[in-house]
């Protein structure tokens, strides 16, 4: 399998994120825990060099 570009990654965090914010069933609170993991991967992975 080959890697994920810097780009494809980045991409693919903010898929995450948005359908997390999308989704009605979810709690509150289970929103913001995954909201806030999804925004930790989303920082590293745009100040990272790679």
């Amino acid at each position: 399998m080959s890697k994920l570009s810097k780009k494809e990654k980045t991409e693919m965090i903010a898929a995450a994120m948005k359908t997390i914010s999308e989704q009605k069933g979810l709690s509150p609170e289970a929103r913001r825990r995954g909201l806030a993991i999804l925004q930790q991967a989303y920082a590293k992975e745009a100040d990272s060099g790679t």
